[in-house]
């Protein structure tokens, strides 16, 4: 397998004077776009660095991180034209749709076949990965892919604590992430025409999970997403933490629910959504933050949260634009430059204005979701 040693050795040529001039007194908003389009593509070869051709998988971080490098890929593909990246999508599918799983905790080894494990939302992110490919390729194995994973999550819905999906197989906890990524997925395999799956249309998955959100009051006092509901004891409780990736997977569900039905309140609640994200989960300085664990408490699924949220407010600008979006894009991305990459000089860790020695591919791809959703602002 051809692999780089390091990702310092790819930074090293590209990065020495790529961006003179743009010390961190500069005025932020005078950004120019060739720089951060030069940033994107650190940030791409840097991922390439720990792609690993024998797994389809990017070393340092793991499996449902993976479905979202993906996406960044695709999607950095997509608007900038990259075509050799397909050839990437192709291997990456190929080496994970089937692989064995080796015994561990207990449990023994066993054989993922579809993308299918115990996790809904797992299968969620690798189903809007494969969504996103079918879309850039037209490559029709991507979307049956999609279909039989949605397939599966429909089945974790329960009419307990009023219905929703679970979070995981044989868990009773109905988490926000796992609904928001159905609801998101149920819409864009509605606008595929995708037929009934288990026994619903796909556009009355999407309008049924987004009911039961707002019956379960899942949105707080500040209009943010709350992390799911706990059935303990035949009762249901709210659990309250916030986290950036809820509100961000919500945005492109509403917009593709507004382009469905015409119905504006779905367009004015992805607004109030991503409007209260942008206010509440912020630094003092405007800069988007992991609000529970930021700087340095995050865990590995928590490093990539911030991207996921830049992507899907970037889809949702791209729908209906708002300058006070256009602005949060320019400034974050300009602030992940200048301080969490040194002005380009390393790869990114959680915090985006200050260097952390914690860069990897989560934390990477991350990065690069806000890039893509800052490049594609007209």
């Amino acid at each position: 397998m051809k692999r780089q040693k390091t990702v310092m050795v790819i930074l090293g040529a590209l990065l020495l004077g790529m961006y003179p001039g743009c010390g961190p007194t500069e005025d932020k908003g005078a950004r120019n776009r060739i720089n951060i389009e030069n940033g994107a593509r650190v940030l791409v070869e840097g991922l390439q660095a720990w792609y690993n051709e024998e797994s389809g998988l990017w070393e340092t971080t793991s499996w449902w991180n993976g479905a979202n490098v993906l996406t960044a890929l695709i999607q950095y593909g997509q608007y900038n034209g990259e075509e050799s990246i397909k050839e990437l999508v192709g291997l990456t599918y190929e080496k994970t749709k089937e692989f064995e799983v080796p015994a561990q905790d207990g449990k023994e080894a066993w054989i993922c076949s579809n993308y299918i494990n115990d996790f809904y939302d797992d299968e969620g992110w690798w189903a809007l990965a494969w969504m996103d490919a079918w879309e850039w390729t037209g490559d029709m194995r991507y979307l049956e892919m999609a279909r039989i994973i949605f397939s599966d999550i429909s089945t974790g819905w329960s009419p307990k604590c009023g219905g929703g999906l679970y979070w995981k197989k044989g868990l009773s906890y109905k988490g926000t992430i796992s609904n928001i990524l159905a609801f998101t997925l149920a819409t864009r395999l509605h606008l595929a025409k995708t037929g009934n799956i288990n026994g619903r249309s796909c556009l009355q998955w999407a309008m049924d999970i987004w009911q039961w959100i707002m019956d379960s009051e899942l949105l707080n006092t500040q209009g943010l997403l709350l992390d799911g509901i706990r059935n303990k004891d035949g009762e249901c409780y709210l659990a309250r933490n916030v986290w950036t990736y809820n509100q961000g997977v919500a945005l492109t569900g509403l917009a593709n629910l507004h382009r469905i039905t015409g119905n504006g309140n779905f367009m004015k609640s992805a607004h109030n959504l991503a409007e209260a994200t942008i206010t509440h989960m912020v630094n003092e300085n405007g800069i988007l933050k992991e609000i529970n664990c930021e700087p340095d408490q995050c865990n590995s699924d928590a490093e990539q949260f911030k991207g996921i949220f830049m992507r899907h407010l970037g889809i949702l600008n791209q729908y209906s634009p708002k300058k006070q979006y256009a602005r949060f894009l320019e400034l974050n991305t300009a602030a992940i430059l200048d301080w969490a990459m040194d002005q380009g000089r390393k790869l990114p860790g959680v915090p985006w204005d200050n260097l952390s020695e914690k860069a990897n591919a989560a934390t990477t791809s991350s990065a690069l979701d806000a890039f893509n959703a800052y490049l594609i602002i007209e």
